[in-house]
Order: C-alpha cells, then sequence, then structure tokens
C-alpha cells in the first residue's frame, strides 16, 4: 500500500460512514469486500464476524451480510496522513527560491552527499541539508519538489558530479539539461546541433 493516495481515500471513506471509532460502515457502492480487501489485508479496517452481523442485523431490523470497521492501527495511519499532508503545504517556500524537481534516485544522491558534510571538500553549502530533509513528494509528477537558492543548486551539481565518477553519468546529464547548472562549471553551447541534442533528450 505504501503511499497509495487511494487507498488512503477508502480508508477515510470507511472511517467517515461508520461515523464513529465504534461504528460500522456497511456496504455502498464502491464500498465493498472486494474494494476494501487491500486495507483488510493490511490490517487497517476489519471485516464484522459472524456474531458481529448478527447484532447489526438485529439493531437495522434487516440482515447485514457484511460490514467493516476501521482499526487502530487505520486510525493512526489516518492521523499520520493528515499530518503529512499538513507538513507538505503549510510552509510556503521563500522568494527567490527556485522550485526543483527531483527522481527518488537523484534524492538519494543528494542525502549520501549530505551525509558526508564536514569530510567533503567541496560541500554540501549551507541550507542544503534542511532543502534536503524538506523534500515533499508530488504524486501526480511522481517527482520529489524541492526549493532552494543559487549556491544550493550548484552544490546538488556537485553532487550529481560525485555520482557521475562514482556510479551513473544520468543524474548530472539529467540536472543540467533541465536546470542548465554543471560542475565543474562550463559555457553552454548554443548551436543549433547542441540544441538539437538537448531537446531530443
Amino acid at each position: 500500500m505504501g503511499r497509495s493516495g487511494g487507498h488512503i481515500a477508502l480508508l477515510l471513506r470507511v472511517a467517515e460512514t461508520q461515523r464513529e471509532p465504534d461504528g460500522w460502515a456497511t456496504s455502498t457502492p464502491g464500498l465493498d469486500a472486494r474494494t476494501t480487501a487491500p486495507l483488510v489485508r493490511a490490517g487497517l479496517v476489519r471485516e464484522a464476524s459472524a456474531e458481529d452481523q448478527a447484532e447489526l442485523s438485529a439493531k437495522a431490523g434487516r440482515p447485514v451480510l457484511w460490514a467493516v470497521q476501521v482499526t487502530a492501527d487505520g486510525w493512526d495511519v489516518l492521523l499520520y496522513a493528515r499530518r503529512r499532508d499538513a507538513s507538505a503545504t503549510t510552509v510556503p517556500p521563500e522568494p527567490g527560491l527556485q522550485k526543483v524537481a527531483m527522481r527518488r534516485t537523484d534524492l538519494d544522491i543528494l542525502k549520501r552527499c549530505v551525509a558526508l558534510s564536514g569530510q567533503l571538500r567541496g560541500g554540501p553549502v549551507a541550507g542544503l541539508e534542511v532543502a534536503v530533509e524538506g523534500a515533499r513528494f508530488h504524486a501526480p509528477s511522481n517527482r520529489w519538489i524541492m526549493h532552494v537558492d543559487g549556491a544550493q543548486m550548484h552544490s546538488m551539481a556537485y553532487a550529481f558530479f560525485l555520482e557521475r565518477h562514482g556510479g551513473s553519468a544520468a543524474p548530472a546529464n539529467r540536472f543540467a539539461r533541465i536546470y542548465g547548472v554543471v560542475y565543474p562549471p562550463q559555457p553552454l553551447d548554443f548551436t543549433p546541433e547542441a540544441e538539437r541534442e538537448r531537446t531530443s533528450r
């Protein structure tokens, strides 16, 4: 399930349908044994037992053949999800910072670089660690969003320079292509051939 917004939305729907913490959500359009099966397997909701069904049927005055209830783990997941969403939106970026959208693998490179702070001779610069820790996942684009200043951008390029020589050149090439920042700094080639190369990648 992990970061699936769809599962969180379904869990929230169960919680709203059962209304009270000790209530039950019964079958409604889009809410049934099939759709809630992933939540049941994850232990976020539990299905009513035969005894529970008999009690619900007596209260409702009709047969209740299926019902689910959010578990303690499910309530905690909802609470955590709300807090996580709030922390991602309540602090606007400072004016003058550039928005950078990173793949998860690229963010991992920056985290490794930040972990070496105080040992690397070439960085990272002040503030990059905070920017990396503050990166927020944007599900529609499948990217991690950061807001950084110019010096931090160059420090990120240095991290990708290290990765180029110790692993893959793809992150450095991608960062240079999208944001025009490379390490070591070098003038961009604006010839028609170079422009076609940049746009074709």
